[in-house]
């Protein structure tokens, strides 16, 4: 009881912090809302936001991860507040390479959480961000979790779309795993097929373009 009464009140918090940081954002009081930003990171985490944001998303996985056990909570209010810097920081300079590391780290931490929990909580953030990285080159560890994300949420036309662009890339084993996407998805129902944007027939064809070009 005492530990849920205390998620209950962080979360909370969190949302508190996050509504500051959206209102001054807003109205484009973009230094307070980094201050309320560093201010969320200490009053939340107990910890200096710099010690964070700048390592890996598996490095902020491992140091929320206690006997095998994440702290979704946690990892979710690190996302958010990643974000929430990344765009602020693009409102003030444009496209930049800090607001790029930030968004794929955001993502990331985002969709570990949905891959833990299956929580459909985030799928709007999630969305929001890659949107965001649409505008960006980006890494392919990123484009890989994208097209994961894409097929975990079948909206599998776009999964093919990064697909094809980590075989372009070469992506290490792409081309096995791009074989059991297309197999996995001949087995799926007509209609699922077309509300996430690949029928059946764009399947076969995929299927044989791989096999046509790559031998696989």
């Amino acid at each position: 009881m005492v530990q849920k009464d205390y998620i209950v009140r962080i979360i909370e918090q969190a949302a508190s912090f996050l509504f500051s940081i959206a209102f001054n954002k807003k109205i484009n009081n973009f230094d307070i809302a980094l201050e309320k930003i560093e201010e969320a990171y200490n009053g939340l985490l107990n910890t200096d936001g710099n010690k964070i944001k700048f390592l890996t998303s598996n490095e902020i996985i491992d140091n929320n991860t206690f006997n095998g056990i994440i702290n979704i909570e946690n990892i979710g209010i690190i996302a958010n507040l990643i974000f929430e810097e990344a765009d602020i920081l693009e409102k003030i300079n444009g496209l930049n390479i800090i607001s790029r590391d930030y968004y794929e780290k955001s993502f990331l931490l985002f969709y570990k959480i949905y891959q833990e929990k299956n929580f459909t909580k985030y799928n709007e953030k999630i969305i929001e961000l890659l949107e965001k990285l649409n505008n960006y080159e980006i890494d392919n560890e990123t484009k890989y979790n994208m097209f994961k994300y894409y097929e975990q949420t079948e909206l599998y036309g776009k999964a093919e779309d990064y697909l094809y662009e980590l075989i372009g890339k070469n992506y290490q084993n792409i081309l096995e795993e791009g074989k059991t996407f297309y197999l996995t998805l001949l087995g799926k129902d007509d209609a699922l097929l077309e509300k996430g944007n690949l029928p059946r027939n764009e399947i076969i064809e995929g299927m044989n373009n791989i096999k046509q070009k790559y031998g696989a």
